[in-house]
C-alpha cells in the first residue's frame, strides 16, 4: 500500500517530469548539442536571475564559477545538473509567486530580514513568512483631516520616553490636545520603502483613522526612532509619511531562523564588498567598513547615495 502511495506522490515532485520527459530527449542529442544545452542553461539562468533580482556582475560571475566546476569536476553529470539548476529556479519562482501567494493571501509570502532593527524578535538572515494584512488589532487614533502623503511632523508632535534599558525612544504622538501612546505589542508588518528601495519589516505601533483612509506608524523594536521620524538632514529616513494600510505587503505569521543568510551573502553582501573595495581604493571608505557594515542605511551613506 505504502509503495503505491509513494509511486503516486512522486508526480507531485516537479523534477519527476524533468527526469521522465525532458532529460531523455536531451540525452538523445549528439554530444555537441548536449554541450550546447549546457551553455544555453547558463545563459538562460543568468537572464532569469537578472530579471528577478536585477543584473549583477557578481552574481553572473559566481554562477559562471559553478558552471566551470560542473564542467571540470562533474563532467558526467554536468548537463543533467545544469538542467536541474534552471528547472529549480523556475519551480521556485512559480511556487513563490503563485502557490504560496495564493495560500497566504499576499504577493510577498516570504521576506528575508536584512538588518538588526527588529532584534531580539528577528535577526539578520531570518526568513519571515507573511500572510495577508487584513484585520489587525492595534491602538488607534482618529483625526478629522486628510493625512495621505503628509509628513507626520506637519500635524503631530512626537513624544519620547526613556525605556527600562535607559534608552530614549519615540513613544507617542500628540495631535492637538490628544496624545496617543504607541502599542509595543502591535503586529509586525512589511511594506516597501521607496527611499530605501527595499521591503521593510517593522512593528506597527499606531493606526491612524483619517477621512482619506487608514494609516500606520511603524518602528523597529531595536530602533530609537519610528520610521516616519526623520533626522534634520534626511539621510536616514525610511519612509516620509504614515503608511496606507492597503500598501502593506503582509504581516508576520512565523519565521525560520538564519537560513536566509545564503541569499544575503550571494545577492547583497558579496556585491557590496566588491563595490566597497572599489570605493576604498579611491580613499572614500576604509576597507574594514566593507566587511563589517551590514545596515542598509550605513551602506547607502558610505557609498554616497544619501
Amino acid at each position: 500500500m505504502f509503495k503505491k502511495i509513494k509511486e503516486k506522490l512522486k508526480w507531485l515532485d516537479p523534477f519527476t517530469y524533468i527526469d521522465f520527459f525532458l532529460l531523455p530527449k536531451i540525452n538523445a542529442l549528439d554530444q555537441k548539442l548536449q554541450w550546447g544545452v549546457f551553455i544555453s542553461s547558463y545563459l538562460i539562468l543568468s537572464l532569469l536571475i537578472s530579471i528577478v533580482f536585477g543584473f549583477s556582475i557578481t552574481i553572473v560571475g559566481l554562477l559562471g564559477i559553478v558552471y566551470i566546476y560542473l564542467f571540470f569536476f562533474e563532467k558526467e553529470e554536468a548537463i543533467t545538473l545544469s538542467v536541474y539548476l534552471v528547472s529549480a529556479f523556475i519551480f521556485a519562482f512559480v511556487l513563490y509567486n503563485f502557490v504560496l501567494s495564493f495560500l497566504l493571501g499576499t504577493n510577498a509570502p516570504l521576506v528575508i530580514v536584512f538588518s538588526g532593527s527588529m532584534e531580539p524578535i528577528l535577526y539578520r538572515g531570518d526568513i519571515v513568512i507573511l500572510t495577508g494584512a487584513g484585520s489587525m488589532r492595534l491602538t488607534e487614533a482618529n483625526v478629522d483631516f486628510p493625512i495621505k502623503d503628509k509628513l507626520l511632523r506637519e500635524y503631530a508632535v512626537i513624544g519620547k520616553r526613556v525605556n527600562s534599558s535607559g534608552v530614549k525612544r519615540d513613544a507617542s504622538i500628540k495631535i492637538g490636545s490628544d496624545e496617543f501612546e504607541f502599542d509595543e505589542k502591535g503586529p509586525i508588518v512589511v511594506y516597501f520603502s521607496p527611499l530605501r528601495k527595499q521591503d521593510i519589516i517593522h512593528r506597527a505601533v499606531l493606526k491612524i483613522n483619517a477621512p482619506d483612509g487608514q494609516f500606520l506608524l511603524t518602528m523597529g523594536d531595536n530602533n530609537n526612532r519610528m520610521d516616519q521620524d526623520c533626522s534634520s538632514s534626511g539621510n536616514d529616513c525610511i519612509v516620509l509619511a504614515p503608511i496606507p494600510v492597503e500598501n502593506l505587503r503582509g504581516k508576520y505569521l512565523f519565521h525560520l531562523p538564519l537560513i536566509g543568510h545564503i541569499k544575503l551573502i550571494i545577492f547583497d553582501d558579496l556585491p557590496w564588498v566588491f563595490n566597497c573595495i572599489g570605493l576604498s581604493q579611491r580613499g572614500n571608505v576604509s576597507l574594514d567598513k566593507c566587511i563589517t557594515t551590514f545596515e542598509p542605511s550605513e551602506r547607502a551613506m558610505l557609498a554616497g547615495f544619501v
